[in-house]
């Protein structure tokens, strides 16, 4: 009688630790959730447990994380702001004497007024693409996220600079449609594809190839213009940087353009030399195709 009363004691021990582990794996797998959600811009706040138990000090853990990313986004977004505004007033007092400037020279009807006057275009060219970066990193668009077709997206893209490189050929494989601010993902592309026509000779082929999974999207780009130098590669994404050999026309600032609106999509963009020339991967999570 003893030995039945000593195995029912144990099995009902056995059973509390394994429904403990039961509830204690659904905490955990509720809090990898919502951690999941809040990365990808979906989730709340992140409760604090009042328990004090193994688990609450994960999920205190998590949510003292959250605050202090919040802390941290919070002061990078002032720091932005002021610098996006310092930017803004530069680039307002630059436009008047600009402008001031084309006009004497169209006036002057100098032997070098088109060379001055390309160059002013030039400056104003910066001037804008520069503004235009460093409110983007100020967050100071607002980003609409909304179901789209990426390959009639990149398609469209491409039809807009084609005519600007009519040898050069688009190889697009694949399908995806994914929630994106489409306006802003479309200026990614394109100028990842100038890029591309940039870089490649005459009768040139850009190659890009679209994968779709549950959670993630995957784009590579690549041309068939041989690739960067391997100690310009850590570099391209950086403003104003010029690889050597580089043409001396554009702002300098579309490939870092590139890097914050696929930041702003919760994605991340890398550069590498392929087996045909320079190749751009992005990886954007995979977002819920519904209206927010």
């Amino acid at each position: 009688m003893v030995r039945y009363v000593i195995g029912g004691i144990l099995l009902l021990a056995l059973a509390a630790v394994l429904i403990r582990r039961y509830l204690d794996m659904k905490r955990l797998e509720k809090l990898s959730g919502k951690m999941e959600d809040y990365l990808t811009g979906h989730g709340s706040r992140l409760p604090i447990s009042l328990k004090e138990d193994r688990i609450a000090q994960v999920e205190n853990a998590a949510a003292e994380m959250q605050n202090r990313i919040e802390v941290a986004e919070e002061r990078f977004r002032l720091e932005a702001g002021r610098t996006s505004n310092l930017t803004a007033d530069i680039s307002h007092q630059l436009k008047t004497p600009l402008a001031s400037l084309r006009l004497f020279c169209e006036m002057d009807q100098s032997a070098h007024c088109e060379q001055q006057i390309s160059q002013i275009e030039r400056m104003e060219t910066l001037i804008s693409s520069l503004l235009r970066l460093e409110k983007l990193c100020a967050d100071g668009y607002e980003f609409v996220f909304e179901e789209c077709d990426i390959r009639r997206l990149i398609e469209l893209a491409w039809q807009q600079i084609q005519p600007l490189w009519p040898d050069r050929t688009l190889v697009l494989d694949g399908e995806a449609v994914i929630r994106c601010d489409e306006k802003w993902l479309s200026e990614a592309f394109r100028n990842l594809m100038k890029n591309a026509c940039e870089h490649t000779k005459e009768g040139g082929l850009i190659y890009i190839s679209l994968e779709q999974t549950d959670r993630t999207f995957h784009c590579t780009l690549e041309d068939d213009g041989g690739g960067a130098a391997p100690k310009d590669l850590p570099h391209l994404f950086e403003r104003f940087y010029r690889a050597e050999h580089q043409s001396a026309q554009g702002a300098g600032l579309g490939l870092a353009i590139v890097k914050e609106i696929i930041f702003r999509h919760h994605g991340h963009i890398t550069a590498e030399n392929g087996s045909r020339g320079l190749r751009f991967t992005i990886s954007l999570p995979q977002m819920d195709l519904v209206s927010k």
